[in-house]
């Protein structure tokens, strides 16, 4: 029984370990994309002059349908795990009070920073006003309901980043 304790332990720990690992993985991607990633990419494109020849506007065309593509495949990885297994990650928060704040560090929620993009908590902290001491957010029936709330006019109105808790167990994670 001791033996099955312990293996059930270091399972719940590797797979903590792996999803955090695939979470990181979209961050770091994330930040790329607001890096000097692409304007150095850009500068590498232009000619001895200075100018863009057609031909390098129609590589750089093509190097965007390819980073489009790039981007769906890669958004598609947590994003498609958050879809499929969000909810458990959430009772795990929940119930499972050793592992809460490793827990805690993969959660996703919409905000009204960008509603159609899931942001993390340290995201959201990151992001946060010098003034502000708390985390703000609103829960309701969706997020298309919080969104037209007159409670989130009020902070918005005041350019505070609300969190948007469209799901009833989002409430308990908090």
């Amino acid at each position: 029984m001791k033996m099955i304790k312990v293996m059930s332990k270091k399972l719940v720990r590797k797979a903590i370990e792996m999803i955090k690992n695939l979470a990181d993985e979209e961050e770091e991607e994330y930040e790329d994309e607001d890096g000097d990633y692409y304007e150095d990419e850009e500068a590498s494109l232009e000619g001895d002059d200075g100018e863009t020849t057609e031909d390098d506007e129609e590589s750089e065309e093509d190097d965007e349908n390819a980073s489009d593509e790039e981007e769906e495949e890669e958004e598609s990885n947590y994003e498609a795990f958050w879809k499929n297994f969000g909810k458990n990650i959430k009772l795990g928060v929940i119930e499972d009070s050793s592992n809460r704040l490793k827990l805690a560090k993969l959660l996703r929620f919409y905000s009204t920073n960008d509603p159609d993009q899931l942001t993390s908590l340290d995201e959201y902290i990151s992001r946060m006003k010098e003034d502000q001491d708390t985390i703000l957010y609103l829960p309701g029936d969706s997020k298309e309901a919080i969104l037209k709330s007159p409670i989130l006019q009020k902070y918005t109105n005041k350019d505070y980043e609300v969190l948007l808790l469209g799901d009833a167990i989002d409430e308990f994670c908090t």
